[in-house]
């Protein structure tokens, strides 16, 4: 029986990998403890099964990807994690971030809108500038966290938000942490 084992869908995916809820983990024990999960309760194993398995089987094994997917990715475990302490994310977004904040974001990203396309060295220094900026608000974050000041955390976590998408548009890669 497909249920067997697993205790329904949690909201709490540090439960479901059984891994301890912090923000610096192991991101490759993180993926075997995912192949472990998904060879257990893969919908194909239970395609013998009443349409009950087999709907319980697709939820249990969309809940271990959407687990994955959001531990794996430093930002949206940290959202994960705010969420795990009651923090509203959309509520977060919504809330103003300093003006110094802005005033940065807007600078660097008229640096990145001068940038020539044959510039590489100078998109290589915005790059790390960039790079920069997002381990010092995962610094941050984690401080945070680990201090338990939410409050503090979630502004981490908008910043994040922004920085990501300078990232984005400064590299043009997702991959940047």
């Amino acid at each position: 029986m497909v249920a067997e084992g697993f205790s329904g869908a949690p909201k709490d995916y540090f439960e479901l990998f059984q891994i301890e809820p912090q923000f610096d983990l192991d991101t490759d024990d993180l993926g075997q403890r995912f192949r472990t999960l998904q060879r257990r309760f893969h919908p194909d194993r239970y395609s013998g099964g009443s349409a009950a398995e087999q709907r319980l089987a697709a939820q249990v094994s969309a809940d271990i990807n959407a687990g994955y997917q959001a531990l794996k990715d430093p930002i949206s475990r940290a959202g994960h994690m705010l969420e795990r302490q009651a923090c509203d994310l959309r509520a977060l977004e919504r809330q103003p971030v300093s003006g110094e904040f802005l005033m940065q974001q807007m600078q660097l990203r008229d640096k990145a809108e001068a940038l020539s396309s044959d510039d590489n060295e100078a998109r290589s220094h915005l790059t790390a500038e960039a790079k920069s900026l997002m381990r010092a608000e995962l610094l941050s974050f984690q401080e945070a966290m680990e201090k338990e000041d939410y409050e503090l955390a979630g502004s981490a976590w908008v910043h994040l938000l922004y920085l990501q998408k300078l990232n984005k548009e400064v590299a043009g890669s997702s991959d940047l942490i």
